[in-house]
């Protein structure tokens, strides 16, 4: 493959140099290029530079006065054609001095070439057993045994390395604490299959890691014939998953008890006259009595809560919350009494229904100290995000993750795991709708904030950038851009991480076919995590991801995927 730059100049850190015009333009911007050449002293210089911009000219076309000629014969003989350039500024990335990493320094030679990394010339400048690959690699922060990769460069046949390292705060050879990340595309643009195959390389890479992964579409726990099948892949590698539907996770405070009655619409049936605050009011008291000193809802032995003796406890507060004369009191017991003879029909189910996820299942404390202590890997199964119960059952266990990591912190025994949330503009919106979404909002901001020297990394999925809160968003560690990022406000917070250069690179890949993203962060294993948008498009089966990794990495990955129910 030919050059992509022929170097004329350096300014502000940045090459400037010009393509012929058999170059492919606009597709140019973003590529990884690699420049090698021998400074004064004679040391060897490598470096790996990022085409910014490009710019098609024609400097004979632009001067005026060949302009008759060019409009009686259509060119100029032997000077359009390769007169036709297109200036290009490359940023270096990485460089390495004598092959050793090293700070970056910007003094290439005029005409000094910026090479396609997948160059086959590549490999005659490096020792024997080199390949275009393992020259990119070389310039990874990290050994190739922390390296993995999810796919390949946009246009040219080199993958991208992912770091993937253990979470846990003890472990020598890890991050020394929980990494986040973000993933942001529209629908159908590739965000979860993105999310799925940085599960399952880091859940392969670590052993000991945890994952909590919600599925509210079924895309975890029912894949379709043309999506991945994560569970499956993790399995065939020797990592089990344990899927839980949400309707058999047991919960067990008080206050839960009460907000779910709420959410039912519990007081239209027993109680309709009650305002929200008398309301409130109203279920404290009843279920202090069946409440213990640890506010759990007490299920069991002969002060366990059932549906009479609620109502009977209920109907003994009414007197206590409403003022007026004894007789106005008794008559509004007595009208409570009535409607609630009146809907006993409807009563018992939805309390029983209520009841039930307080006495069966799965205790939300097991599989959370099972993600957090044990390394365990939890598919939920939510069915479905418009459900008011489920978010509220979903935003009480992303609670229960952060304040657990933290208790087992101050116990001096660390996490190692990821949460996974789904639609995270449900749970930490950038304009909450109630007091209750603002409370779980700020606490998750904050857990968010601390969990990282806990060994938990929350990575977060959405649509839109503008959509999450602005404090959790600042708060992530890697993102990946997918096409659909066009309003103002996103682009705003896109640009933020990425840089104006960064967007430009976003703008043109997004118009490419298929499901490109632009990453940038702390995973992505190029050069310096912190300066450099990478267009990437993900592996499409799980066999190409194998083979891609086995083939350079040793990685071992397995593909016999075993059917799944």
């Amino acid at each position: 493959m030919p050059e992509y730059i022929s170097i004329g100049s350096t300014r502000k850190r940045q090459f400037y140099g010009v393509v012929r015009s058999t170059s492919l333009g606009n597709e140019l911007l973003g590529r990884l290029g690699f420049l090698r050449f021998r400074a004064g002293n004679g040391d060897i210089i490598s470096v790996l530079c990022q085409i910014i911009s490009v710019d098609r000219r024609n400097t004979i076309h632009e001067d005026g006065s060949f302009g008759p000629v060019i409009a009686a014969r259509g060119s100029i003989p032997y000077l359009s054609e390769v007169g036709d350039y297109e200036e290009a500024v490359a940023k270096p990335i990485a460089q390495q001095v004598n092959d050793r990493a090293a700070p970056l320094r910007a003094n290439p030679p005029s005409g000094s070439q910026i090479l396609s990394l997948d160059d086959e010339s590549l490999i005659a400048q490096e020792d024997e057993q080199a390949s275009p690959q393992r020259v990119f690699n070389s310039f990874a922060p990290e050994p190739e045994n922390f390296l993995r990769y999810p796919g390949s460069l946009v246009g040219e046949a080199i993958n991208v390395p992912l770091i993937c390292k253990s979470f846990n705060p003890t472990d020598e050879n890890g991050w020394g604490e929980g990494r986040h990340a973000i993933f942001l595309a529209k629908t159908g643009q590739g965000k979860t299959h993105a999310a799925k195959i940085l599960l399952a390389l880091y859940l392969l890479s670590t052993r000991t890691m945890g994952a909590f992964i919600p599925d509210g579409k079924g895309d975890f726990v029912r894949p379709s014939r043309r999506d991945l099948d994560l569970r499956g892949f993790l399995e065939a590698n020797g990592r089990s998953v344990r899927v839980e539907n949400i309707e058999d996770l047991r919960l067990e405070e008080a206050r839960q008890f009460e907000q779910l009655l709420s959410i039912e619409d519990f007081k239209g049936l027993i109680t309709p006259q009650a305002t929200g605050d008398k309301w409130r009011l109203l279920l404290e008291l009843t279920l202090a009595e069946f409440t213990d000193e640890d506010g759990r809802l007490i299920v069991e032995g002969e002060a366990a809560i059932n549906l009479d003796n609620f109502l009977t406890r209920f109907n003994d507060s009414i007197p206590l919350v409403y003022s007026g004369s004894d007789r106005d009191r008794r008559n509004r017991v007595q009208q409570a009494e009535t409607v609630q003879a009146r809907n006993m029909r409807r009563i018992r189910p939805v309390f029983e229904r209520v009841l039930r996820r307080f006495t069966q299942g799965v205790g939300l404390n097991d599989l959370v100290d099972g993600v957090l202590s044990r390394g365990e890997i939890y598919f939920l199964d939510i069915r479905s995000y418009d459900s008011e119960v489920n978010v509220f059952i979903l935003g009480t266990l992303y609670r229960r993750f952060r304040r657990r990591a933290s208790h087992l912190y101050y116990r001096r025994t660390y996490s190692n795991a990821i949460v996974y949330v789904d639609e995270a503009n449900r749970f930490i919106p950038q304009t909450p709708k109630d007091d209750e979404q603002k409370a779980l909002q700020q606490e998750l901001i904050d857990g968010i904030r601390t969990t990282r020297q806990y060994g938990l990394g929350w990575w977060l999925a959405d649509q839109r950038p503008s959509s999450i809160s602005k404090d959790a968003f600042t708060q992530m560690g890697t993102f990946f851009f997918g096409k659909g990022i066009t309003a103002v406000a996103d682009q705003t917070n896109m640009e933020s991480v990425l840089g104006k250069d960064g967007c430009n690179i976003y703008d043109y890949v997004v118009t490419m076919g298929g499901r490109p993203f632009v990453a940038s962060g702390q995973f992505i294993g190029v050069g310096s995590s912190e300066s450099v948008a990478v267009p990437m498009q993900f592996f499409n089966s799980w066999q190409s991801l194998a083979d891609a990794n086995n083939e350079t990495l040793d990685a071992h990955i397995r593909t016999e995927i075993s059917v799944t129910v």
